[in-house]
């Protein structure tokens, strides 16, 4: 129970702090790549940043994971694309916390990839914590990537266009002005 609470604090203090610093730290681009293979999922994610006040800006992010899903998770990288650098985290029930830094005036970019277990053919990605930044995505791009042998059952949004490359059925989506109002679900079976 305690640690619930404490947990519970850290986000409304998270939120808040996004409310604060949000004026001037905005979060304006993702690119996304989804990879089935077997039975894992790999996310290869860019998030873009722009500091547009005269302060520097370092400020702890979430980053979510949906359900109890945190514990299908085999491996997890965060990245200041920057400077090449790796960026420590810390887990945290439900996600991770990682630290980012902007620059008065400037920009940044960090990327976070994960390869996650599947319990079943059927994953979710948290689109919706998008709106916690009281603004749209000015540019959003998701890829999904599934052998053949997969077929789709169905998506959370349509994509924009599909192909069939090298034994891979790609899925692709570019989104301006986005304001996700569900989360990426994706559900399949195999042959």
């Amino acid at each position: 129970m305690i640690r619930t609470r404490l947990f519970i604090g850290l986000i409304a203090g998270i939120i808040i702090s996004f409310r604060i610093i949000g004026q001037d730290l905005e979060f304006y681009r993702e690119d996304i790549v989804f990879s089935i293979r077997e039975n894992k999922v790999i996310t290869d994610a860019e998030y873009y940043f722009c500091n547009v006040g005269k302060k520097d800006i370092r400020i702890t992010l979430f980053y979510p994971f949906p359900d109890n899903t945190m514990e299908l998770i085999d491996s997890l990288l965060v990245e200041d694309l920057d400077t090449d650098s790796v960026i420590q985290y810390r887990g945290a029930g439900t996600g991770i916390f990682f630290e980012i830094f902007v620059n008065a005036y400037g920009q940044s970019a960090y990327r976070v990839y994960f390869r996650q277990r599947l319990k079943e053919e059927h994953f979710k990605y948290i689109l919706s914590s998008t709106a916690t930044w009281g603004r749209s995505l000015e540019f959003a791009n998701y890829e999904l990537q599934m052998p053949l042998p997969f077929i789709l059952d169905s998506l959370s949004y349509l994509p924009d266009t599909s192909y069939i490359l090298n034994d891979l059925h790609y899925y692709k989506w570019k989104k301006v002005d986005f304001m996700p109002d569900k989360d990426f679900e994706v559900f399949f079976h195999s042959k």
